[in-house]
């Protein structure tokens, strides 16, 4: 009976060595992956928006709006991740209504990169297939971009804070805990994230769909237009490798014994946001051209010279072939 009770004592501490070794690596693993990508978003942002305020011309339009807003929510929240995952990793014994109030805000900035996604898709598919009614129906939205972005990814976060602390005292919030809970691990919450995140792929899917089908009837999609083809499948390949391993992240939870899943998870989601700025900003022709009269060129593109002088960049976007001959309102990679 004795030596049964020591056994089983024996594996438990086994166990829960072998659950602290895993989580440390994760933490490690995570830690390290956002750092690296919040330092090449930021770099990346930093040129974009710094080119586009420079220019007049680009920043009065709504595609740029809504590429500078997705390049900053993206920068805080690989800033925020890199924070929190870093108290996680070193064991920092903060209070929980610290984390209770950082974790909520980087889910905010995560629901705000996908709302915009959402936005960029729908202003190039109503400037492709609805040209002559454009401005009159994006114009006047400009200004109330940033509002309606944040009233809607606030939801979420917001209630399920107040639904969590009804359940609380004030002691346990301001209790100091390493493990830097949040209180966005409940199962309405993680349903409603789900939902949120399923609503916003299907707009997307619906806008590249009659994206496609407008260029096709057009005659922008034919075999010979491989960079059409190119882009397409590029913009669906980055959006499925961001939002598949945000819905796992939501579904697992803070299941057990998946570290390995989980790393794998996180480092897909992180290559793709990562290259965000290089697909949905350095591919726009426009903005490439801008850049070629800045220092940072040399960079951020491969340019050559033309006997006109004129530079001519290697990669062409294929929804901007259709954006040239329907709509000036598009990005024109």
């Amino acid at each position: 009976m004795v030596c049964s009770f020591h056994l089983q004592r024996a594996l438990n501490e086994a166990m829960n060595s072998s659950n602290e070794t895993s989580d440390y690596t994760f933490d490690t693993v995570k830690t390290s992956v956002y750092l690296i990508d919040f330092i090449v978003t930021a770099v990346c942002s930093h040129v974009i928006i710094s080119t586009v305020q420079q220019e007049l011309e680009l920043k009065q339009e709504t595609r740029y709006i809504l590429l500078c807003q997705h390049l900053i929510y993206s920068s805080m929240y690989f800033a925020l991740g890199t924070l929190t995952n870093s108290f996680r990793l070193f064991k920092v014994n903060s209070p929980r209504i610290l984390c209770w109030i950082l974790l909520p805000i980087q889910i905010i900035f995560a629901q705000c990169i996908m709302l915009t996604l959402t936005l960029m898709s729908l202003n190039a598919c109503l400037a492709i297939c609805w040209p002559l009614r454009y401005r009159s129906l994006v114009g006047s939205a400009n200004k109330k971009i940033t509002a309606i972005i944040w009233i809607l990814a606030v939801q979420n976060p917001l209630w399920s804070i107040i639904y969590q602390s009804q359940y609380v005292s004030l002691a346990y919030i301001i209790e100091k805990d390493p493990s830097c809970p949040h209180p966005m691990d409940g199962f309405a919450s993680r349903q409603i994230g789900i939902a949120f995140v399923l609503l916003c792929f299907l707009m997307i899917v619906i806008s590249y769909c009659l994206i496609y089908r407008e260029g096709k009837r057009a005659g922008h999609f034919v075999s010979s237009n491989v960079q059409a083809r190119n882009t397409i499948l590029i913009h669906g390949i980055q959006l499925s490798f961001f939002i598949l391993p945000v819905l796992i992240t939501i579904g697992l939870g803070k299941k057990p014994n998946l570290v390995i899943l989980k790393l794998v998870n996180t480092a897909i989601f992180s290559v793709a946001q990562c290259l965000s700025p290089v697909i949905y900003g350095l591919r726009c022709k426009e903005l490439r051209n801008k850049l070629a009269n800045t220092k940072f060129c040399c960079c951020v593109f491969k340019h050559r010279k033309k006997s006109a002088g004129v530079i001519q960049l290697s990669e062409i976007h294929a929804i901007d072939t259709v954006i040239d001959t329907r709509s000036s309102q598009v990005c024109n990679p």
